[in-house]
């Protein structure tokens, strides 16, 4: 079994045994298994099956497929017990529930786990990009932005701020009595947070997720 926080997107047996498969294979030989090799060793009749289980279980979080790679399965969980002092697991928010915190169950796809030499911090949660809003400083859609949790950053640090319910990675500028939530891509216009806005800080960028 696995590291997950949320009963929503438990998979099926079948696609229980595809992601076991998957994780002992890169265990024992150091990548993924490629489409072609999930249908064989399940006994398939087309490797269209084995691809559609990749599918629904990336949709529910426990995967990611990298395009154009016929071992690109990564793996975002942890099976239990297979952490170590070195990791800490830390909750990724997938679709923000309205009016249901941050951190709520019903906003939490699964836990990932970091690093603990490459990321610090306490409180910590990450979120899926989506967008190329950030691209000029190195944040791509299908990165995962780790964030430490709080309610308050300086001027000029990256946030995570909620917009009237969604989710979005900004710069933030105070500029006199004014707050610009600002893109790094300037075909995104600035975001300024007036009175009249439903706006939270919910947490500081500490770190960006990619593998290659």
């Amino acid at each position: 079994m696995y590291s997950m926080l949320l009963s929503m997107v438990k998979l099926t047996t079948e696609q229980q045994k595809v992601l076991d498969f998957v994780m002992d294979e890169q265990e024992r030989t150091g990548s993924s298994p490629t489409v072609r090799e999930i249908a064989s060793h399940f006994g398939y009749k087309s490797p269209n099956n084995a691809s559609q289980h990749l599918r629904l279980i990336e949709r529910k979080g426990y995967i990611r497929r990298l395009p154009g790679r016929a071992r690109g399965v990564e793996v975002l969980v942890q099976r239990e017990g297979s952490g170590t002092d070195n990791t800490v697991e830390v909750p990724l928010v997938g679709t923000i529930a309205a009016g249901a915190p941050l951190l709520a169950t019903e906003n939490i796809d699964c836990t990932i786990a970091l690093d603990r030499g490459l990321f610090r911090g306490h409180d910590m949660f990450s979120l899926h990009v989506k967008g190329d809003s950030m691209k000029n400083i190195g944040i791509l859609t299908g990165d995962i932005a780790v964030i430490q949790q709080q309610q308050a950053v300086d001027d000029g640090e990256v946030a995570a701020v909620i917009v009237e319910g969604e989710a979005t990675l900004k710069r933030l500028s105070i500029e006199g009595s004014k707050v610009v939530l600002r893109a790094e891509n300037e075909d995104f216009d600035d975001i300024v947070i007036t009175s009249d806005r439903d706006v939270q800080v919910v947490g500081k960028l500490v770190g960006v997720m990619r593998k290659c």
